[in-house]
């Protein structure tokens, strides 16, 4: 049975179906005016390389998910911290206390799924928003094998496919998350993943695909 990602990261026995591109907006920031980083994507650091923005490596960020943390190790933050679960709802909740006394910046997408920004000012954090990027949607002329498995990524990818294509009633479907698995619901065949990372959603694809051969 063929596994779909709707994701670019490549795998091994894996077909990448991708039908979204990343715009990234031009942008200008004083980083020394914050204290804190928000990222609930690496998009929103790469925003920052991409715009040559200088970087105060001093100062701390606050990530969702391995990918977007060691991102930003990589351009050289020294104070990461990770959310131990990468729902923004946790996230919230986990950090939402160490960050009232803190100016914080919140880079994010232009369309997003939770509702993090309002949360954490409504709780009394001094957070200003910038939007860095946009998901766009792409068309796809690909013709799918059907039954297949597909693992979706975000919201948005469910979205995306579901402009272009229908999901097949002996199709399966692994969801990343929840927020991402409410937009597929009135699906049958559909697995949350325990771990919210791409590497978890594929193994756990291919185990259930190992068990229909």
């Amino acid at each position: 049975m063929p596994i779909y990602l709707l994701n670019k990261a490549p795998f091994e026995g894996v077909k990448n179906l991708i039908l979204n591109e990343i715009v990234f907006f031009d942008i200008k920031l004083n980083l020394d005016r914050y204290d804190a980083l928000v990222c609930t994507s690496k998009n929103a650091l790469i925003a920052l390389q991409k715009n040559k923005i200088p970087l105060n490596l001093d100062m701390e960020v606050y990530t969702i998910g391995e990918n977007t943390a060691c991102f930003a190790q990589k351009l050289g933050f020294k104070n990461i911290k990770i959310a131990k679960k990468s729902y923004a709802s946790d996230f919230f909740q986990e950090f939402k206390e160490e960050l009232e006394n803190k100016k914080c910046l919140y880079l994010r997408a232009k369309i997003i799924a939770s509702s993090l920004n309002l949360d954490l000012r409504n709780n009394g954090v001094d957070l200003d928003e910038v939007i860095v990027y946009e998901n766009v949607f792409k068309s796809s002329g690909e013709i799918l094998i059907h039954p297949s498995i597909f693992i979706f990524t975000s919201a948005l990818s469910v979205e995306n496919f579901l402009k272009n294509y229908s999901l097949h009633e002996d199709d399966i479907a692994i969801s990343i998350g929840n927020s991402t698995a409410k937009k597929l619901l009135n699906f049958k065949n559909l697995f949350v993943c325990e771990k919210q990372s791409i590497e978890a959603c594929v193994a756990l694809a291919k185990k259930l695909e190992s068990r229909l051969v």
